[in-house]
């Protein structure tokens, strides 16, 4: 079995919801029901059971009705006193929370309307409660109870109700005079009567609107399971969408390493090259100083010849040869 210990209340979020803050469907729905039941308030003096962060006490407090807010939860009246200071004077006057159990709540009055919302299913024994609550309301005044409709699971709840449980439960104190869905939440308003009687049966109009409720209802669970399944779809083609992601990014990352492997070589063979470069480079320049120092010898002779065919001695020898030259092309053409 698992174990509760250390266990905490989950926090009501009827306040975030009723102002869209846990999405503006949710937020939709919840008011829906909020609504009725501060319709169903009827009569100038109200008691809230199990009044949570304060909201339905508050907006009944803005219509100039007197309400008395009550809750076993510190937290929770902490919350509702926190927002009763934000409204104006108007509404502080005339709304009151308090920290207390209804099973020992005593008000010296009895008052127009009762509210217990959302209470019933968070009690084992919920018919003492229900009979607690028939005291504090004046003959002919109004008992206004919710509580959610069909498999709530939650951790704190502790019975599942449907149209009968609660028909049985709430008839012996009076009649009842409305019966709501508001998506998966049941409100039933009750007139008090002064006289206890036996707990009724479920009528033939009650059956064949609890048979319309269930077919509401399982047609939603339909609706969101068609819903699911189309985002199970998506959710899988995303994944699948990743999954060739991830492919080609392992195929790019492969081929990232093949081509650093690529430019490892290329650079490798670029500092081969550029070593043979200036081994060439090298070779050259010695080439071409030799070179210099070839040409300014030859410079040198050229100088010493030009110096020399350019004495008198020199201009002697210059026209033996030329001389020569000549007598050895006559010869030639005699032969």
């Amino acid at each position: 079995m698992t174990s509760t210990a250390g266990m905490k209340r989950p926090k009501d979020q009827v306040r975030a919801a009723y102002y869209d803050q846990l999405g503006v469907a949710f937020g939709k729905k919840v008011r829906a029901r909020i609504h009725w039941i501060v319709r169903e308030a009827k009569g100038e003096d109200i008691l809230d059971v199990g009044c949570s962060g304060g909201l339905v006490p508050i907006l009944l407090g803005r219509e100039g009705k007197r309400v008395t807010g009550i809750d076993v939860s510190p937290e929770a009246i902490a919350e509702a006193t926190s927002a009763l200071k934000e409204e104006a004077a108007s509404v502080q006057s005339v709304v009151m929370f308090s920290e207390a159990n209804i099973m020992s709540f005593s008000a010296n009055r009895q008052f127009d309307t009762v509210l217990m919302t959302e209470v019933l299913e968070h009690i084992g024994e919920p018919e003492r409660v229900i009979q607690q609550a028939y005291t504090l309301v004046k003959p002919g005044g109004r008992l206004v109870v919710t509580v959610p409709f069909g498999v709530n699971d939650y951790a704190d709840h502790k019975r599942t109700y449907y149209l009968k449980r609660l028909v049985e439960q709430v008839t012996p104190y009076g009649t009842i005079e409305k019966i709501e869905r508001f998506d998966k939440w049941l409100g039933v308003t009750l007139v008090v009567q002064e006289d206890v009687q036996p707990a009724r049966m479920l009528s033939a109009e009650e059956v064949d609107w609890l048979e319309d409720s269930f077919e509401t209802v399982e047609r939603m669970h339909l609706a969101e399971v068609i819903r699911l399944k189309q985002v199970n779809k998506r959710l899988e083609q995303k994944v699948q969408h990743v999954a060739e992601i991830e492919l080609r990014m392992v195929e790019q990352s492969n081929e990232q390493v093949k081509l650093e492997h690529q430019v490892s070589e290329m650079n490798q063979q670029l500092e081969q090259l550029a070593h043979q470069y200036t081994l060439v480079l090298k070779r050259y320049e010695e080439a071409l100083v030799s070179n210099m120092e070839v040409l300014e010898a030859n410079e040198a002779w050229k100088s010493k010849y030009r110096s020399l065919a350019n004495s008198k001695l020199g201009k002697v020898i210059v026209r033996y040869w030329k001389l020569r030259r000549k007598l050895s092309r006559r010869q030639a053409r005699r032969r």
